[in-house]
């Protein structure tokens, strides 16, 4: 690889992973999927000078299995964002969608199917600028809370149906 196209790399992986503080926070809503909402979320509140995760994606389609995965490992700011604030986001679009969280899982309260699934979890060691490391982790479906293929896979990852 030519000197050039390393620097360009470089000057782009540098450049992602410097914005957080143009990325605001996102509202609930039923408009954005989980995943996107869970970007915006990590991209508002990420911390640190340099965070080379900020350019790997993070938001996967298995089409075969009828879900869409989101999984982003990030130094979060806790003056920027929290846990907790997270766990009441998913909590605000689970209620906007009908539906409560049992668990990791929110459900819908009229039929009892799988939503989404949504956690969040601090690793208890700390980034090198400081910065709590956290891991965000979520699945929904990809066309409908009804297809055969996301409730297998949601069954699969723990989703549990109740037994009438």
């Amino acid at each position: 690889m030519s000197k050039t196209k390393i620097l360009f790399v470089f000057a782009c992986v540098f450049t992602a992973s410097c914005i957080s503080d143009l990325y605001s926070k996102p509202t609930a809503n039923t408009s954005d999927d989980i995943s996107t909402i869970s970007e915006q979320f990590v991209k508002a509140t990420r911390g640190g000078v340099l965070d080379v995760t900020a350019v790997i994606p993070g938001k996967i389609y298995h089409p075969r299995d009828g879900y869409i995965s989101y999984e982003r490992f990030w130094c979060i700011d806790e003056e920027k964002g929290s846990v907790e604030e997270y766990i009441e986001l998913m909590a605000q679009v689970c209620k906007l969608k009908d539906g409560v969280f049992k668990g990791e899982w929110c459900v819908s309260l009229n039929h009892h199917l799988p939503l989404f699934s949504a956690t969040i979890e601090q690793n208890g060691t700390t980034c090198t600028g400081g910065d709590l490391t956290t891991i965000i982790h979520n699945r929904e479906p990809i066309s409908s809370a009804t297809a055969s293929e996301w409730l297998i896979t949601a069954e699969a990852f723990g989703f549990e149906r109740e037994v009438k």
